[in-house]
């Protein structure tokens, strides 16, 4: 009795197609990961934003309840806006004892990341100097400052930042944090990263 042997059975390897087959959905794989992991990068930075402006808030809840008045506020007569650079964050990290002198540091707060004066995600602080930065590595030093518009005139409402593109008033709040977000920019489409306090 003959045996009969299917070519299948003999065949070593992949054929073309196979390969193929595996190599697209190896890419497929591989491209829902790398979206995975922004997407997952861009929640854990807006998470880390979140945190630092409640934070910010609690810390000028605290200053301005202990000190009866908010920082920077000397000469102010009407609603004004600083960035969390070193005007303001020395005096809420006691560095700047002329507004706080009793040197309390009302925003004990995580390091922040890189050097050289690149630095991102938390507060960069010395004996002589304090600044607080936003998760991302914008460009431009300046936008990954957190922004704070104080209710100077205490009339029980502010109004929003021009450059956000609206002109709105909020009622009930102190003071406004936002953040510009991984654009760094504020107007119009710009504001889709944004994060606000008050929104």
């Amino acid at each position: 009795m003959k045996t009969h042997i299917s070519p299948l059975s003999t065949r070593k390897g992949f054929t073309l197609v196979e390969l193929l087959v595996v190599i697209a959905i190896i890419a497929i794989l591989a491209t829902m990961a790398v979206a995975g992991a922004k997407i997952a990068k861009d929640a854990a930075n807006n998470a880390a934003a979140r945190a630092a402006i409640a934070d910010l808030s609690n810390a000028l809840d605290a200053f301005s309840n202990e000190q009866d008045s908010f920082p920077l506020s000397e000469g102010q007569d009407e609603d004004s806006e600083a960035r969390t650079d070193s005007d303001l964050m020395n005096v809420l990290t006691g560095i700047d004892t002329d507004e706080n002198p009793q040197g309390v540091n009302y925003f004990p707060f995580k390091r922040a990341k890189g050097n050289n004066n690149n630095y991102w995600d938390g507060l960069y602080r010395t004996e002589s100097t304090a600044e607080l930065y936003g998760p991302w590595k914008n460009r431009n030093k300046d936008d990954r400052f957190y922004r704070v518009i104080f209710n100077y005139d205490y009339d029980d409402y502010i109004r929003e930042p021009s450059s956000t593109g609206n002109t709105e008033q909020i009622f009930g709040y102190k003071y406004l944090i936002y953040h510009a977000g991984k654009d760094g920019e504020v107007g119009g489409e710009d504001n889709v990263d944004n994060l606000y306090n008050w929104k």
